[in-house]
């Protein structure tokens, strides 16, 4: 598959998405619940979505989602996709325009990880397109992601989540007296906005990020310049359906260093 099938893919959900939150009054509706997850009526028709955009065009593939697990569409998997259909759901169902299709591409059927993932594409509720091609760069709208912004910022602006846990890093609550904190509600937005130097990081220390949650941003961050690490500095080389991650992302080396030496204390 090229990046381009994979793009219009990606905005086919997106689109499907948008038309069925204006033309179904009950979108939000909670179908199933999940110690960790809700699925929703607009979930399953992102879900349906994705299938249908896959078999018009005569392929299958090896599907790793949120709401449906892992799964085949088609008879002879070409490839695997791990998808988010709606990250940012909770935004949706309030009413608040920052959530997105997220779908990252292996050639691989079987067993891949971080490193295989070799396309990725993420398409947002207002319009805006992110993409990548593993070695060739990360793209916003077909423009390609160069760095940073323009301009220089007093404090650096970081999303953090570290909500509905037991516990904190406590290094995280000195950390936050020289940021500004921000937590926008979709983590594979959030470090799109990374990659493009809307905002200069991403922590998350909750222990609750999936595969299927940051696949495609990760390349997309990757591609940009930047890094995505554990907590302690790591890179993520884990299987795609892996689960339970902290991690942090930036591009910006000084930032990246100093988040690792505070977040590195004793937990609260």
């Amino acid at each position: 598959m090229k990046i381009e099938s994979l793009v219009e893919i990606g905005i086919e959900v997106r689109d499907t998405i948008s038309s069925f939150i204006k033309t179904n009054a009950d979108y939000g509706e909670m179908l199933v619940q999940r110690p960790k997850d809700i699925t929703r009526k607009m979930d399953m028709a992102a879900e349906r979505a994705l299938d249908n955009a896959l078999l018009s065009r005569d392929l299958s593939a090896r599907i790793i989602s949120e709401e449906l697990g892992d799964r085949v569409v088609g008879k002879h998997p070409e490839f695997m996709l791990v998808v988010d259909p709606i990250d940012g759901s909770t935004n949706a169902t309030c009413g608040i325009p920052f959530f997105c299709t997220s779908i990252a591409y292996t050639d691989k059927t079987d067993i891949a990880t971080f490193d295989d993932i070799s396309m990725a594409v993420i398409c947002d509720i207002q319009g805006n397109t992110y993409s990548a091609l593993k070695g060739k760069g990360a793209y916003l709208n077909e423009k390609q992601l160069s760095g940073k912004k323009q301009g220089t910022r007093p404090k650096p602006v970081v999303s953090v989540y570290s909500y509905g846990v037991p516990f904190v890093p406590a290094g995280l609550i000195e950390l936050e007296k020289s940021i500004i904190v921000r937590a926008l509600g979709s983590i594979a937005l959030d470090m799109c906005f990374v990659a493009d130097g809307t905002l200069d990081g991403l922590i998350d220390t909750r222990g609750l990020v999936s595969g299927y949650d940051i696949m495609a941003s990760a390349l997309i961050l990757k591609e940009s310049g930047g890094s995505l690490t554990d907590l302690k500095g790591m890179n993520l080389t884990n299987n795609v359906q892996v689960s339970g991650l902290s991690i942090m992302g930036t591009k910006n080396i000084e930032l990246h260093d100093k988040i690792i030496r505070m977040l590195g204390t004793k937990s609260l």
